[in-house]
């Protein structure tokens, strides 16, 4: 009965393996915008007067890409690919 246990478990991790991590969507660009804003980003450890060790952060602008398809469903896309595709073009995405 164990064998059978280890067995099926090992045949669910290969399966699991086995599937595509991606699904090919193409779209059709209507849209492109990008989108601004403010995080606190981590930016090193200091020592403050007393000696207490203390997470240094910053404020930083992050940048996000954003394309929409006809069906008004808004995609994130890497810098280079906003920069690559014109509204009216096909684009595949990875979902």
């Amino acid at each position: 009965m164990t064998g059978w246990i280890v067995g099926a478990l090992l045949l669910l991790l290969v399966a699991s393996c086995s599937m595509p991590a991606c699904r090919p969507l193409t779209i059709v660009v209507t849209e492109k915008e990008e989108r601004a804003r403010l995080e606190r980003v981590p930016s090193g450890i200091r020592t403050t007067e007393t000696g207490r060790l203390e997470e240094g952060r910053r404020t930083e602008i992050i940048r996000e890409h954003w394309v929409r398809a006809q069906d008004r469903t808004w995609y994130p896309v890497t810098m280079d690919r906003y920069r690559a595709v014109e509204i009216g073009q096909p684009l595949e995405l990875c979902r």
